[in-house]
């Protein structure tokens, strides 16, 4: 549930035009470069970054790997249901 609600908050925050976070600003910049589904590029990019973490010594246990491959899907989802209701 923790993951749908961060998908609901970076959709938010990502339609009030306040300027995206460091992660959020490398999705929306690829997405606007490569035309690839939103939730493609911010999986593949929380991926990478659990990949890195372990390879630097970090645990990677079961929520970490949920996050990362369910936050793009979520972001995707959050964007379009905040889109419906406040733009």
């Amino acid at each position: 549930i923790g993951v749908i609600i961060v998908g609901l908050g970076s959709g938010f925050y990502l339609i009030s035009n306040l300027g995206p976070g460091s992660r959020d600003g490398l999705m929306t910049g690829l997405q606007k470069k490569t035309n690839l589904p939103i939730a493609l590029i911010r999986a593949t990019i929380e991926v990478s970054a659990v990949v890195f973490g372990f390879y630097l010594g970090g645990v990677v246990g079961i929520g970490t790997l949920v996050f990362a491959f369910g936050i793009g899907p979520a972001v995707s989802a959050g964007l379009f249901f905040v889109s419906r209701f406040f733009k």
